[in-house]
């Protein structure tokens, strides 16, 4: 701030010392170095990112990582281009197999979804960090310009009860008050909204969400996140929070969960201390059943988990249609939509893409980052051996592996970051469907050879004829007549603009 205001003095003195040319060249060249430096300081990330720099940026799942790995790894997490990174949640959680911090192990022990079972909500637990660790963190993070989204999950608690903090119990009027009065069974049936938002899912408590001591009680711990520096939350199991006009609880005068922790009503006479405006809040809102994922869409931003299976049938059968994957497969309006190859829940708990090799989760991120629409997340798998769930090499607390700084997957995220506002054209090499091109207005294009073998490229462009470099991996490409020519490498990205 103090560089900007430097050169509006200059500016100013130029105005009114009239027409000297020398004067005036002197002071364009200390004008053109304070406006490189602030250039740069934009480009570095220094100043903190918006809620619509996140929305059109990339976000990295830093799953199981620690606030403190996160903070040491931030220069390689903004040099990487994403614009946010995501945390495991921050609140207080069940210890248990005597805080072993193996990510899954039968034999071990050791749990990665021990911290989806809150026990109290306030900041820090035994395998992410401290209070204070996380309010270190989120100050390197303003310093990079990359935001930070923390996982939420009001929704449901431990079901070790005895586990359960005091504190909670008596704000909220004592455990009976804590939950639904559905809260005796589990789901019967999805398609039964009132027992979506009320009862058992999984086997976990379902809280209360409606009961305004408890809704007090919650907004300090996400006021308490806002004020220690989070830019934006991801709420879990956000269909399981009924909407205002979803069929009510017995105990519940009115479902207003989302009009207050969306900052547009406050409870008790206390608001978020920001609004969604100004934060980036996601739902966990996983197709199917009676999800209402239209409704939720109208809200906030939700997630497109048809999308990704479509993407992951797309890389298993080297088959890119242009047509086939064009349709987002959703009713929101595709800038209110969050996409993903994998989510935890796809690697972790049902292990449907933990077979992807590292090259398909690399195409398919080209596919999801390179669009216009949709907010692209990027899952940081466990270090180790590739397309192995869980395998061993890292433990909670430490960093994920290298993917997320492949030159592949930064050359797609900067070129996100150019593109935006740019229309998209989804286009194959002609017929051959093993090779998508997106391309972005007249600016670029992003290619994906999912084929097993090095495949010719010949597609349309309007960008200039001439010679073009991809930004990925180096490959020469030429424009001739407006067609774009060159080879790709067998299932590789190439980024050109």
């Amino acid at each position: 701030m103090r560089t900007v205001l430097s050169a509006l003095f200059y500016f100013k003195i130029i105005f009114f010392m009239g027409m000297d040319l020398c004067f005036i060249i002197v002071f364009m060249k200390k004008i053109k170095f304070i406006f490189a430096t602030v250039f740069c300081l934009v480009n570095c990330g220094i100043f903190s990112q918006t809620r619509s720099s996140i929305q059109n940026g990339a976000i990295l799942h830093a799953w199981c990582w620690s606030f403190k790995t996160i903070e040491e790894n931030m220069d390689k997490i903004a040099a990487a281009g994403f614009s946010a990174v995501q945390t495991s949640p921050a609140n207080t959680c069940l210890v248990g197999d005597y805080g072993r911090m193996e990510i899954y192990s039968e034999d071990l022990n050791g749990k990665w979804y021990y911290h989806y079972q809150p026990t109290d909500w306030k900041i820090g637990n035994y395998q992410l960090g401290t209070r204070e660790d996380f309010i270190s963190m989120n100050k390197k993070a303003e310093e990079y310009g990359v935001g930070v989204i923390v996982d939420v999950l009001p929704n449901h608690t431990t079901p070790r009860i005895k586990e359960i903090s005091k504190d909670l119990i008596d704000a909220v009027g004592g455990i009976e008050k804590l939950y639904h009065k559905n809260n005796d069974h589990g789901i019967r049936s999805y398609e039964d909204r009132l027992e979506c938002t009320t009862a058992q899912m999984g086997g976990l408590p379902d809280v209360n969400t409606e009961n305004p001591d408890f809704q007090a009680y919650y907004m300090k711990y996400v006021n308490d996140l806002i004020d220690c520096g989070a830019d934006g939350f991801r709420y879990d199991t956000a269909k399981h929070i009924g909407l205002p006009d979803d069929p009510k609880d017995p105990y519940a005068k009115v479902n207003n969960f989302w009009p207050i922790f969306l900052g547009k009503e406050s409870v008790k006479g206390e608001f978020m201390h920001k609004n969604s405006d100004e934060l980036f809040i996601y739902g966990e809102v996983l197709q199917g059943g009676n999800s209402r994922e239209d409704a939720y869409g109208k809200i906030m931003p939700v997630t497109a988990s048809n999308y990704g299976s479509i993407v992951r049938s797309a890389l298993a059968s080297s088959k890119f249609s242009a047509k086939g994957l064009k349709n987002w497969q959703h009713p929101a309006a595709p800038k209110n939509i969050v996409t993903w190859v994998e989510s935890h829940d796809t690697y972790a708990n049902h292990g449907e893409s933990a077979h992807l090799t590292n090259a398909q989760l690399r195409m398919g991120w080209a596919l999801i980052a390179a669009r216009s629409g949709g907010t692209p997340l990027f899952f940081s798998r466990p270090q180790g051996k590739e397309a192995t769930q869980f395998p061993g090499d890292s433990k909670i607390g430490d960093i994920g592996n290298d993917e997320f700084m492949n030159p592949e997957v930064v050359a797609v995220n900067k070129f996100r970051a150019a593109m935006v506002g740019e229309p998209e054209e989804l286009v194959n090499n002609g017929k051959d469907t093993s090779v998508l091109g997106i391309k972005r207005g007249e600016k670029g294009i992003v290619l994906i050879n999912s084929n097993k073998k090095t495949s010719k490229i010949e597609i349309p462009v309007s960008f200039a004829d001439g010679s073009y470099i991809d930004k990925a991996n180096g490959k020469k490409f030429s424009v001739e007549n407006g067609i774009l020519k060159g080879k790709m490498n067998k299932e590789s990205v190439c980024v050109i603009y």
